[in-house]
């Protein structure tokens, strides 16, 4: 059953914990300014892909940026993935020019920034299907979405960016 939303009503973090508790799977998908969708899949609720609309945050320009692959190389997986319908990261690994270790670690690192960085997107709908999930052959990927939210929380908190109260009154506790 698709579920449909806003994340001033519903913010990511509770949309997160609801497919984790529930064990969900199916994609979100999060719409921004009508044409930039950061798209998340889970299985089971454990984050299984996650993709943006910006260019230059995709695993490409990531991996060729970080020096991880040569442009060459990641355009050898792009005619891979176009054949086959592989994913980049399953596709480098087949080519055998990324350990499949060493590129599901990569690919975990990237879901988590994906995903923090939507902790500040607060203008957005969200859609969850639960009757979608990519067609593309990708590596096994799956990050327990309870340990990750605890992690961001805690970071976000230790910051001073992530304020626990809802209503957005910051509730600061006098000092002892």
């Amino acid at each position: 059953m698709p579920l449909h939303g806003d994340l001033r009503t519903m913010p990511l973090p509770e949309l997160l914990m609801w497919i984790s508790q529930f064990r969900k799977t199916g994609t979100v998908r999060v719409v921004e300014n009508d044409d930039d969708t950061h798209i998340l899949a889970f299985l089971e609720g454990a984050l299984v892909y996650s993709s943006s609309p910006d260019p230059d945050k995709r695993l490409g320009a990531l991996l060729v940026s970080r020096g991880v692959v040569t442009r060459e190389m990641y355009e050898r997986a792009r005619k891979l993935r176009d054949e086959d319908g592989l994913g980049i990261a399953k596709a480098l690994s087949k080519l055998k020019l990324v350990a499949p270790d060493d590129m599901t670690r990569f690919l975990r690192k990237k879901a988590e920034r994906e995903v923090f960085g939507l902790f500040e997107v607060r203008e957005a709908e969200f859609s969850f299907n639960d009757r979608e999930m990519p067609t593309l052959e990708l590596l096994p990927l799956r990050v327990d979405l309870s340990h990750m939210l605890l992690r961001i929380t805690q970071n976000m908190d230790e910051r001073g960016e992530y304020d626990f109260d809802a209503s957005g009154i910051n509730l600061d506790l006098p000092e002892l």
